[in-house]
């Protein structure tokens, strides 16, 4: 074939479109060499920047690193550093911790062998108290559903308690199931009181011999009512505004303290078959000039501590004849370091030789044999103490406040016990059994006291 003709062709027709468009081609050609370029050097960039630090370091992002490190430290330091978590005393036994939120109230079982305590975190713990002295705490945790307890306190028979719900203002009763060992399996509400308080309540009590409960408000109010939840007596304190009321060890009286300077008591009395009779005005604790704050009973009713916003607290012997109209007597006074916008707490030892008051943040420890402050401890807490107590065999003071609840041991009442025992070891006529027990506890609180160099 003759190849001529095809050449012509190609001539005619390719050759002119090449020549036409050559500009255009020649265009595009350079446009995509050019953005391959660039788009080589960026992806290689790119492969930089997120090099592993091992390789090639970046360091700008090591020195970041480097700067925030320290920050991350500051916090638990300062933590660490915060009083409450860290508050040491030579007295201290231990803090229970365990609630998440400031602890309002506590109290001991009549058998003392558990301590409830009640927080805004909407926790009661049941803690055992046997293990003060070991490094872990058992307890048992029971929740308030929809609210929080402010007050607490024990059935007599250690099988339950009462606690105040803060938002709701009523009572709610819990009930215990033991296990075999004697610790706790379980907690569950039995029944709740009707509403009564219009305003907050802030008193409760139990009567020892499980004949009523006693509820107070903010007002003037105070409640007697039966275990079922019955009111059973109502009466006005006239105090203008209750700061707190309490039933006494003895479940003889209910006392009332408030705006006025005067700490009341009523006689709750019940026939011979067990029922309720009336309450009868009894005896009043007078001499302060202010609203009195708190006040305790001993173990055995004898004795009655007061503090007031007039910066004194006294104590009184009500062992008397009030029917005959004698009048309680005073036995010691004397100032202490009030914070007067905070509801300052007391409570006295079972034996009655020992005063604590919780002002502010402060604990103060009260010789009451000799009317003198024996020990003053500051920032027990950051904020204020709530509650003091004292256990039934008076070895351990207690404080509670934020979120921890202060074991201290009672040195003042083994200074008590051996002053008195001293005392008593000289007396004539005493058996040689009497000498021999006083000789023993001469020699367990001289042993004690020792390790505190007192």
């Amino acid at each position: 074939m003759d190849s001529t003709p095809f050449s012509d062709v190609l001539h005619k027709t390719v050759v002119p479109l090449l020549i036409k468009f050559m500009p255009i081609i020649v265009t595009v050609l350079v446009a995509w060499i050019t953005i391959s370029q660039l788009y080589f050097k960026e992806d290689k960039a790119a492969d930089k920047e997120h090099e592993s630090p091992t390789q090639k370091p970046n360091k700008k992002t090591t020195a970041t690193t480097v700067n925030k490190a320290p920050k991350k430290k500051q916090h638990p330091e300062k933590w660490i550093r915060d009083p409450k978590q860290n508050f040491a005393h030579d007295w201290l036994v231990t803090s229970l911790k365990g609630h998440s939120g400031i602890i309002l109230d506590m109290d001991f079982s009549a058998n003392g062998k558990f301590l409830a305590t009640c927080a805004d975190d909407r926790a009661i713990f049941v803690w055992s108290t046997k293990d003060w002295k070991e490094k872990d705490h058992k307890f048992i945790r029971y929740n308030v559903d929809y609210d929080h307890a402010s007050l607490i306190r024990w059935s007599p028979d250690s099988k339950a308690f009462v606690y105040n719900r803060h938002s709701d203002n009523n009572l709610d009763v819990c009930k215990l199931i033991r296990k075999p060992d004697g610790w706790i399996a379980s907690i569950s509400k039995a029944i709740s009181f009707p509403k009564v308080h219009n305003l907050e309540t802030n008193g409760l009590g139990i009567a020892v011999n499980g004949k009523f409960i006693m509820t107070s408000s903010s007002g003037t109010e105070l409640v007697l009512w039966d275990l079922k939840g019955t009111e059973i007596s109502r009466l006005d304190t006239y105090l203008m505004n209750n700061y707190t009321a309490k039933v006494s060890p003895c479940g003889t009286f209910i006392a009332a303290s408030g705006f006025a300077p005067d700490v009341k008591l009523w006689e709750v009395v019940f026939t011979k078959s067990g029922e309720f009779k009336q309450v009868s005005r009894a005896f009043e604790l007078t001499g302060h000039t202010s609203g009195v704050f708190d006040f305790d009973f001993s173990a055995d009713c004898g004795q009655v501590v007061t503090v007031s916003k007039d910066g004194h607290w006294r104590l009184f012997n009500i062992k008397i004849e009030y029917a005959k109209g004698e009048e309680p007597h005073l036995l010691k006074s004397g100032k202490y370091n009030c914070e007067p916008n905070s509801k300052n707490c007391v409570a006295i030892s079972p034996d009655g030789q020992v005063i604590a008051i919780g002002s502010g943040s402060c604990l103060t420890v009260i010789n009451a044999l000799e009317g003198s402050v024996d020990l003053t401890i500051p920032h027990v807490y950051t904020g204020p103490i709530k509650k003091v107590l004292f256990d039934a065999a008076g070895e351990y003071i207690l404080t509670c406040g934020e979120k921890h609840v202060r074991v201290l041991h009672n040195v003042t009442g083994y200074k008590t016990r051996l002053h008195i025992a001293k005392s008593k070891l000289n007396v004539p006529g005493n058996s040689q059994a009497t000498k021999e027990r006083l000789q023993k506890t001469i020699e367990e609180s001289e042993n004690f006291l020792a390790h505190f160099s007192e």
